[in-house]
């Protein structure tokens, strides 16, 4: 009876490794569109079958199978290959995850998000996490913004709970705790493309973004707790990538030749986005913020999911798939309502358009929440001045938190506040970033960088210089840790 037994595992191992293998054989040669297509006109030859049903009948998948199938075989264009692919394809939309069914059968993958845009289903993105980070899903997707919104009505009509554009955002949660949220109307995410000219162009794309997470294993606390020896010594790691090394600090000048920023600046900026560092940019209307920000965003890591807010689509991210942006609909769904959801997207990263009035606490209640590397701009005269906007805005907030509270929570959660200046002259604007601070927990300022104004040249353009103070020890323990050397652009000295 073993022998069977064995047989009979060894002949289930063999098909579970042969299984992709096979799947691929099978598969047809149609394109995703000739797929949707036969989906289509399927569908509308199966509806006519099952409006003449009981409302209250409940059909099973395999008497569906059998329907599907028969009106599969009468349409001898169809390739036979194909038959099976259609047929599956529609009764995961009826049973199952539809077109996510593939990803949401692989049990090491935690979460997905589906961004389904409102006209061109060619621009439609599918991302998914998994133990190998952030990946991009090249499978066909929702056939179009139509086809998404009666998937997920049927989910939800499991719960009670329907969806429709009017609601912008909703949250659901699966029988088994998995979550769901989903968003429209006020959503969407950026895109780079040549134009027909074959100019590199950008543009907003407005989509429904769904969410959807799970918790991928129960851990035993036998599971969670490392096996190793115990050691009397801290200890060594002989194969450690070390990039340290000794340096004495200096302070490093760079002429304004009217551009925004110094390299020296530049680099120490990149470093602290890279690190996930929440900064603030700071200035008055004009100096440059959004631009700045716009360039900063091609320094986070792939696979990080930015979530961008804004009271109208001005941002221009540098990032393709990875970024969420939702914009401010007046009098439906304002930025703080948007802030509160965009919790419920599971972002790595914020960033808010700019703070003002009591969006500012709410800014600094989510920073809290585990959203390193989040920004935001503010309108303020300096660095100083900036943090203590920060703190009167937040202040203000209905639940009147304590002032040294706010204070504190500054502080210890924003690490760096960048101020943009503009000097406007007779022949035009002259920008700079005038100022980098970075904030001390004991609640004092370390300055990155200052700019020095000595006055203006024959023609009338600025004359002054970037004077580069450099970041802490601190910070430059973290880079260390990190793998990250010190900029040449600093030009510190090697050694004791």
């Amino acid at each position: 009876m073993s022998s069977v037994t064995d047989e009979y595992v060894q002949s289930k191992d063999l098909w579970g490794k042969n299984q992709d293998a096979w799947e691929d054989i099978n598969k047809s040669n149609l394109t995703d569109k000739e797929l949707f297509e036969w989906q289509e006109v399927i569908l509308g030859e199966f509806q006519e079958i099952t409006s003449k049903e009981s409302e209250q009948a409940e059909i099973s998948r395999a008497v569906r199978e059998a329907q599907l199938m028969a009106i599969v075989n009468n349409h001898k264009e169809i390739p036979h290959k194909a038959h099976r692919e259609i047929v599956e394809s529609i009764l995961n939309d009826m049973f199952s995850m539809g077109p996510l069914e593939s990803l949401w059968k692989n049990k090491e993958i935690s979460d997905m998000q589906v961004f389904v845009p409102v006209n061109d289903p060619r621009d439609q993105i599918i991302t998914y996490s998994s133990v190998s980070g952030r990946q991009i899903y090249k499978g066909p997707g929702f056939r179009d913004y139509s086809h998404a919104m009666t998937w997920l009505n049927r989910h939800l009509a499991q719960f009670g709970q329907h969806y429709d554009a009017s609601k912008v955002a909703m949250d659901a949660t699966f029988p088994g705790q998995e979550r769901m949220n989903v968003i429209s109307g006020v959503s969407g995410y950026s895109k780079f493309f040549h134009d027909e000219s074959g100019i590199w162009v950008y543009k907003y794309v407005p989509c429904m973004v769904i969410t959807m997470r799970r918790f991928t294993h129960a851990f035993s606390t036998d599971e969670l707790t490392g096996v190793t020896d115990r050691l009397d010594e801290s200890p060594i790691f002989p194969e450690l990538q070390d990039v340290r090394r000794p340096y004495k600090r200096k302070p490093v000048f760079f002429k304004y030749t009217g551009k925004t920023i110094d390299p020296a600046t530049m680099d120490y900026l990149k470093v602290m986005v890279e690190l996930a560092k929440t900064h603030i940019i700071a200035g008055e209307t004009g100096s440059g913020k959004t631009s700045l920000a716009n360039a900063l965003t091609g320094s986070i890591p792939d696979g990080t999911i930015l979530i961008v807010l804004e009271e109208s689509p001005e941002m221009q991210p540098q990032n393709n798939s990875h970024v969420i942006r939702i914009v401010q609909r007046e009098g439906v769904f304002n930025l703080a309502q948007a802030l509160k959801n965009t919790l419920r997207m599971y972002p790595d990263r914020l960033f808010v358009a700019e703070v003002r009035d009591t969006l500012a606490y709410v800014f600094l209640t989510a920073i809290q929440t585990g959203h390193s590397g989040s920004s935001t701009t503010i309108h303020a005269n300096s660095c100083l001045d900036a943090v203590n906007v920060l703190i009167n805005y937040a202040a203000n907030h209905e639940s009147h938190p304590p002032r040294e509270m706010i204070r504190d929570i500054v502080f210890r959660q924003v690490h760096t506040i960048i101020h943009a200046k503009a000097v406007k002259k007779p022949n035009g604007i002259a920008r700079m970033i005038d100022e980098v601070a970075q904030l001390l927990p004991d609640q004092t300022m370390h300055y990155v960088t200052k700019f020095h104004q000595v006055g203006v040249n024959k023609d009338g353009s600025v004359a002054g210089y970037f004077e580069f103070i450099g970041p802490t020890d601190e910070f430059v323990q973290e880079m260390f840790n990190a793998g990250i050397p010190i900029p040449e652009s600093w030009g510190w000295e090697e050694g004791e």
